[in-house]
């Protein structure tokens, strides 16, 4: 029987959530995020008697063993998992066993910070049996890009707990009370399991509750966050981040017992991620130029433009990186594209960039010049700088006597 134009919109409507879900997972390469959808929409279209749709996408699912074995792993996990009442949407994901955290790279005070949190989770008992009280929370703050969430993610791979991500959009309602419900309905099920609890986007939740702009409704969900969070036992871990902490109300603060700042990459931080991105296509003394390079850049603007070189190279049909590829991508990335500019800008915006660290050599490099026609512009330069010193010098008018 034909379906009529007007109950088409609707019957699609209700399968846009998963199919985008599954679109961004696969943009993002998180093939657990495309496989957890694509087997949820499977199942809701079987329900809903789509059996030729359901059946060609099992198909797809059961192309690889070891891929159906994952997803019956987070299916199973993701069973219970609380839903908002008005939206029907979980308000939650679970990764049952996290990975894909070998790139993470913190600095060392920060390092040494994480380690002593993972231990204070582990030693728990030992640390109750000589009369110190845990409570295993963490908050972590900073910019965009320098790996909050992968943080979350290794701190749950370490201590070998299923991670749960609140999820921010569904999470809050415009319904009154609602969101302040969802905020008790997440923690009673986390607390249900040992686990790693993550609040992303923290400041969503928590902000500060003397805003003349927020009304009363904030202030309750405020009060219901840290009523759940004093509540969750020693035995499950909080995290949450933040690109905003001084947004988030002092009371908050206070709730949690490490504070962690995450920001852009040291030097020696920059080299070693620039040598796990690249794999080995550049030599050394090449990544120390790109390392300087990428002075402010964030760990994820690192891993965009390394992992565009690479792809750059492969889709090209070659084997070799050069060095002028990466730079040029990076430059991109923060925001210092050089495209169409004059060979002699880019020498002088690199020159700066770099300082005198970097040869003429690799500056030619990058920019398709010799080291003679570098050293020429930087000297031109020198000489145009020189004069206008001693002009300016020549015309400033003499003290009188």
């Amino acid at each position: 029987m034909p379906v009529s134009a007007s109950s088409t919109p609707s019957s699609v409507r209700q399968y846009v959530f998963d199919i985008g879900k599954i679109v961004e997972g696969a943009l993002r390469g998180d093939q657990a995020r495309v496989l957890t959808y694509t087997d949820r929409l499977r199942s809701r279209l079987e329900e809903d008697g789509e059996q030729q749709a359901a059946l060609r996408l099992k198909r797809l699912l059961s192309g690889s063993p070891s891929h159906m074995a994952q997803v019956a792993d987070i299916a199973e996990a993701r069973r219970g998992l609380p839903v908002d009442s008005e939206s029907r949407l979980p308000i939650a994901d679970i990764d049952p066993a996290p990975t894909g955290t070998e790139t993470l790279v913190l600095e060392q005070d920060v390092g040494a910070l994480v380690e002593r949190f993972v231990a204070s989770v582990q030693m728990a008992d030992e640390l109750v049996a000589n009369g110190l009280s845990v409570s295993p929370s963490m908050l972590i703050h900073g910019p965009p890009g320098v790996g909050k969430t992968l943080l979350a993610r290794s701190i749950a791979q370490r201590l070998g707990f299923p991670l749960i991500t609140a999820r921010t959009d569904a999470l809050i309602s415009s319904y009154l009370g609602s969101t302040a419900k969802n905020v008790r309905m997440l923690f009673d099920h986390a607390a249900g399991r040992p686990c790693v609890l993550f609040l992303d986007e923290f400041d969503a939740l928590g902000k500060m509750r003397d805003d003349s702009r927020e009304l009363g409704e904030l202030k309750r969900v405020v009060i219901s966050l840290l009523q759940n969070i004093d509540a969750l036992g020693p035995d499950h871990v909080l995290l949450a981040a933040t690109n905003h902490e001084h947004l988030l109300d002092p009371a908050i603060w206070r709730r949690f017992t490490y504070k962690i700042r995450l920001g852009p990459p040291s030097v020696e931080a920059r080299g070693e991620l620039f040598r796990r991105f690249l794999r080995g296509h550049l030599e050394d003394q090449d990544i120390e130029v790109l390392t300087m390079l990428a002075e402010g850049a964030t760990g994820a603007e690192i891993k965009h433009a390394c992992e565009d070189s690479l792809r750059a190279m492969v889709l090209g049909g070659r084997t070799e990186l050069g060095l002028e590829v990466v730079a040029h991508t990076l430059m991109h990335s923060l925001d210092d594209d050089t495209e169409g500019a004059a060979p002699e800008d880019v020498v002088l915006r690199l020159a700066e960039r770099l300082g005198r660290k970097a040869s003429q050599e690799k500056i030619g490099r990058i920019v398709g010049l010799s080291q003679s026609q570098v050293s020429r512009i930087l000297n031109a330069k020198e000489d145009r700088h020189g004069r206008r010193t001693t002009a300016s010098n020549q015309s400033r008018p003499q003290k009188r006597r």
